[in-house]
């Protein structure tokens, strides 16, 4: 039996996506507004991620479990076309989460499909230089932080990442110096797995496939911690890809969706309703497991809520379809990850922050 080579060390209602229905707890401690800044990979692409708890108001004086979609109604390069908002996304799932554990929360979203970090905040330095932001959270364009023998895409540009998060950070703390941020490390994706690795329907193809999704998965690892240890004001790194590996690991979820199982996949793949229509399998973007894993992590890591005590009724999984034992299976996953987490380089030979491609 292939063992998956392990990168980590140690053992409502609203919008169009649905949410909690009864209000939420009382709450005494202060009101936490929180900014995900991001792309797809931040509101998740697909419905019933997408539009999950979407819909809050701007200007809230108590948490909710709806997320403010910054960009919604917006012009230019911020315009919500091809995934029509409001986004909720994995934001939302937090939303949810921080009711459910009786946090104070604010949620709002600025993500631009495809978008670099750079791009993002050249549209939107407005919405992300804010004096009242407690925390914002960065997530990258997929490709950028990888190097190009991994991606085969001009869009890597290791460095130009590291970059990025330096002139965000700086700004964040000129307007919101007490502020924290954070960074959203994302998972590695099958597809630049299967290309690296050749067609799946060819002799061999599973031990390639595996061994560059192992690449990838550390290739990420590296580049966010190096980015957060170059720029030496970032909160935590939030090791959502390696949450996902460690499903693997714990065969919790199935690495390989071009091959059959009757494990969850973490990608979301293809169905025959998808929003917005896709005609092949989309094997980049998170599935509700995926997104839900990826919630989990960046809950625990930015509240330190023990996502164990979400539990099997937990209320985002329900809505999302996912079985309660799966949820608890994620929660542990998540937990554990986060708990064991180590930011030293994985086989690194060059500091990504150096590597321009």
């Amino acid at each position: 039996m292939y063992c998956w080579p392990v990168i980590f060390a140690g053992c409502g209602g609203g919008g169009g996506g649905g949410g909690t229905t009864a209000p939420p707890p009382p709450v005494s401690a202060p009101l936490q507004h929180i900014l995900f800044v991001g792309d797809s990979f931040t509101h998740g692409r697909y419905t019933p991620v997408r539009p999950y708890n979407s819909g809050g108001t701007q200007n809230a004086t108590t948490g909710s479990p709806l997320v403010v979609d910054e960009n919604y109604g917006a012009t230019g390069k911020r315009a919500e076309v091809i995934e029509p908002g409001p986004y909720g996304g994995i934001p939302g799932i937090f939303a949810e989460f921080a009711v459910e554990a009786g946090l104070n929360y604010d949620v709002h979203i600025e993500a631009i499909s495809e978008t670099s970090l750079a791009v993002n905040f050249a549209n939107a330095s407005s919405v992300i230089e804010q004096s009242k932001w407690d925390a914002v959270v960065l997530q990258e364009l997929s490709e950028k932080p990888l190097p190009y023998s991994l991606t085969l895409s001009t869009t890597s540009d290791p460095a130009g990442f590291c970059s990025s998060v330096q002139t965000i950070e700086q700004g964040v703390h000129t307007a919101a110096p007490s502020a924290k941020v954070y960074l959203y490390e994302t998972w590695p994706r099958a597809d630049l797995a299967q290309a690296l690795a050749g067609s799946p329907t060819s002799s061999g193809f599973t031990a390639p496939y595996l061994a560059n999704l192992a690449l990838l998965g550390n290739a990420n690892h590296n580049a966010y911690y190096s980015a957060a240890a170059h720029d030496g004001a970032i909160a935590g790194v939030a090791p959502a890809g390696e949450a996902w590996q460690r499903a693997w690991a714990q065969s919790v979820a199935n690495p390989d969706p071009y091959a059959s199982s009757t494990l969850p996949s973490l990608w979301y793949g293809f169905n025959a309703v998808n929003n917005p229509v896709i005609p092949a399998p989309d094997y980049l973007h998170p599935s509700i497991y995926g997104a839900y894993l990826s919630g989990l992590v960046l809950f625990q890591q930015i509240t330190g809520t023990d996502v164990r005590t979400l539990g099997a009724n937990e209320t985002a999984a329900a809505q999302l379809g996912i079985p309660s034992a799966v949820a608890t299976q994620l929660q542990q996953v998540a937990w554990q990850t986060v708990v064991n987490e180590n930011p030293a380089p994985i086989n690194q030979t060059v500091d990504p922050c150096t590597l321009t491609q």
